[in-house]
Parts: structure tokens; C-alpha cells; sequence
């Protein structure tokens, strides 16, 4: 070994490459190919989940404007209820008697208010 500490270190660090060198090329021969059908596997399930991903959008747009639509629905039919009750405490008899009379001064027809048609 030299004396020299920076021939030292340069001699030390070829023998450790040549020996990384000699792990790193002891690939079995059907190495590359594995590295190759993993890269390809991985590539087309990456391109695969894009497209099912890509393709799913319309189907996500029509499930949100059904989900819309179905609130809608909801609103319009709990006002088409309020209105039905509206509707029928304002065209109740009892109310429209005591409006005529309270309101109007009207009362029951007199025996000379009626006419008969024949």
C-alpha cells in the first residue's frame, strides 16, 4: 500500500467499485426483461385507471345534476303542501261567512233577494 494518503484513499476506493462492480453484474440473465414487463405492467395500469378516471366524468356531472334536480323536487313539493293549507283556510266557508259580514255588511238573502230559475 502507498504511503501517500491520497494514493491510499484512490487505491481503496478502485477496490471497492471493482468490487461493487462485480455485485452489480451479477444479474440473472432474465433480469432486464423482468425490469422491462414490470415498467410495462405499471405503465399500463397507470394509463388504464387515467382512462376509467376520464371516462367516469360524465357519469359524476350526471349523478350531480340528478342529485339537484332531486332537491328541487323536494322544495317545489313542500311548497305545493304549504300552498294546498293556504288554499284551503282561505276558501273555507266559515272564514268567507265572517268575512261577508265582518267585511262587506252582507247577511242572508230576504225572501225578495231570490230568484228562481226555472
Amino acid at each position: 500500500m502507498p504511503k501517500n494518503p491520497a494514493l491510499r484513499l484512490n487505491v481503496m476506493s478502485e477496490a471497492l467499485l471493482s468490487r461493487n462492480r462485480k455485485i452489480s453484474q451479477q444479474h440473472g440473465k432474465y433480469w432486464r426483461a423482468g425490469v422491462t414487463v414490470l415498467v410495462l405492467a405499471a405503465s399500463a395500469i397507470m394509463f388504464t385507471s387515467f382512462l376509467w378516471g376520464y371516462g367516469n366524468i360524465p357519469v359524476v356531472n350526471l349523478q350531480y345534476q340528478i342529485s339537484q334536480a332531486q332537491e328541487t323536487k323536494k322544495e317545489l313539493l313542500e311548497m305545493n303542501r304549504k300552498l294546498r293549507i293556504e288554499m284551503s283556510s282561505l276558501t273555507a266557508i266559515s272564514r268567507l261567512e265572517r268575512l261577508a259580514i265582518e267585511t262587506y255588511g252582507m247577511g242572508p238573502p230576504q225572501s225578495g233577494h231570490v230568484i228562481y230559475v226555472p
